[in-house]
C-alpha cells in the first residue's frame, strides 16, 4: 500500500521541555512556606512553654523575698527565737538555689530550650534544705554542680533523688570531692565529666 503522507515535523524542531515552569515554582514555594510556618509555630511553642516556667519561679521567688523580708524584720525587731532563726537560714538557702536556677533558665547562651527549662525544672523541685548550689553546668553529656552543705552527708543525700528524674537519672558522677571551708561549711563539687588525675574525696 503507498504511503499518502509525509512527516515534515522533525524531532529537533519539537518544542524542549523546560525544567522551570509556574506549577513546579509555586509548588516549591508552597513547600517552603508549609516549612517556615512549621517552623514558626515550634520556636513560638517552646518560648511560651519557657516564658510559663519562668513566670512561675519568679512569683515563687517573689513571695520568697517577701517572707525573707518578714523574717528579718522580726530579727531586728529582736522578736527572734531558735525557730525563726532556722527557718530563716533555710529560706535563704533556698532562695539561693531558686536565684541559681533561674539566672540558667534565663540565660540565652543555652540553646536546647526544652530539654534545659525541663532539667532546672526538676532540679528545682528536688533542692535539699541543706545545699546551696552556687554553679550549675548542664550540657548534652555531662552535668556538673557545685555549692556548699551543711553536712558532708546531705550531698549523697540530695544526688540519690536524682533516681527517680526522668532528665537527670542515669548519670555516673565520677568526680566527686568533699572541702570543709573556714565557716565550717562542707564545698562539694560533682560531676559526671571525665578529668585527669581524678578528683579528691
Amino acid at each position: 500500500m503507498a504511503k499518502n503522507s509525509i512527516n515534515l515535523l522533525q524531532q529537533d524542531l519539537l518544542p524542549k521541555q523546560v525544567l522551570v515552569t509556574l506549577p513546579r515554582v509555586v509548588m516549591l514555594w508552597s513547600l517552603a512556606l508549609v516549612f517556615m510556618l512549621s517552623w514558626i509555630f515550634l520556636n513560638h511553642y517552646q518560648v511560651t512553654e519557657l516564658t510559663a516556667k519562668y513566670v512561675a519561679l519568679s512569683q515563687i521567688k517573689t513571695n520568697q523575698d517577701n517572707q525573707l523580708a518578714q523574717l528579718e524584720g522580726k530579727l531586728k525587731a529582736n522578736r527572734a527565737d531558735v525557730t525563726v532563726l532556722e527557718e530563716l537560714a533555710m529560706l535563704k538557702i533556698v532562695l539561693k538555689n531558686k536565684s541559681v536556677l533561674l539566672n540558667e533558665l534565663t540565660d540565652r547562651t543555652h540553646t536546647s530550650v526544652a530539654g534545659f527549662a525541663s532539667s532546672m525544672t526538676e532540679l528545682s523541685l528536688m533542692h535539699h534544705k541543706d545545699i546551696s548550689l552556687q554553679h550549675v553546668n548542664i550540657t548534652y553529656q555531662d552535668l556538673t554542680f557545685s555549692g556548699v552543705a551543711r553536712t558532708p552527708e546531705a550531698v549523697p543525700a540530695w544526688l540519690a533523688k536524682f533516681e527517680t528524674s526522668k532528665f537527670l537519672s542515669g548519670k555516673s558522677f565520677i568526680n566527686f570531692s568533699l572541702n570543709e571551708n573556714e565557716q565550717k561549711h562542707t564545698e562539694f563539687l560533682v560531676s559526671s565529666k571525665s578529668k585527669t588525675g581524678g578528683a579528691d574525696e
